[in-house]
């Protein structure tokens, strides 16, 4: 089989770590090869980083500071996960990848969006996600999915405002624009059932190799 990249984005609250998850356990019941990975996290380093750049709501880091620390954790993941897995034939299925950078630190933060292109290619050595499901889901009804949320599923960028959570829609609608072979926008506001069942057909048609009931 060959091996393949595959990257869930969206804005927190958009419901796409809920659906990697369900992907993930379809692939496995089916006798699929496939780890199960995150931005920032992936790696032994990559959870130093995460409680850092995620989950300690006391750190509050420079804006260039927080770009070079996911590019970091990027770069872990790719050598260390991602390249050997899929050169051994495995899915590798990631919760958030390249783009994230776009949409946070860029359209987010409002960090050079050329800048953190030329970064992101050093991380990866200009490898990219064989497809990216961008689960899209309106701001309002992601922060209201969030406030339902027990605290400890609650992470810094989830406390960032509304019109911050807009901006990074915008960036993940970009870079779909800008690359729409690769990014597939799906909507997150139809059930989990009904989206899981979408994302299935998608990977059934997105790889040959796979022979899925």
């Amino acid at each position: 089989m060959t091996g393949k990249w595959i990257t869930f984005e969206g804005i927190g609250g958009s419901g796409k770590t809920t659906q990697l998850n369900l992907l993930y356990n379809y692939l496995k019941n089916h006798s699929i090869e496939v780890i199960l990975t995150k931005e920032p996290g992936g790696t032994v380093i990559g959870e130093k980083l995460r409680g850092i750049l995620v989950n300690d709501l006391d750190i509050h880091l420079e804006k260039l500071s927080e770009l070079f620390l996911f590019e970091a954790d990027r770069h872990e993941t790719i050598k260390k996960i991602v390249e050997p897995n899929v050169k051994a034939g495995k899915f590798v299925i990631s919760d958030r990848g390249i783009d994230g950078s776009i949409a946070y630190q860029g359209f987010g933060r409002g960090l050079d969006i050329e800048m953190i292109h030329y970064l992101t290619s050093l991380a990866t050595g200009t490898k990219k996600p064989d497809l990216t499901i961008l689960i899209d889901v309106d701001p309002e009804v992601a922060q209201q999915r969030i406030a339902s949320r027990s605290n400890v599923d609650i992470d810094k960028f989830d406390l960032e405002k509304l019109q911050f959570q807009a901006n990074v829609r915008k960036g993940f609608l970009y870079m779909a624009e800008q690359e729409p072979k690769r990014v597939l926008i799906l909507d997150g506001s139809v059930s989990s059932e009904e989206l899981h069942q979408k994302i299935v057909n998608v990977i059934k048609c997105f790889s040959e190799d796979l022979d899925i009931l």
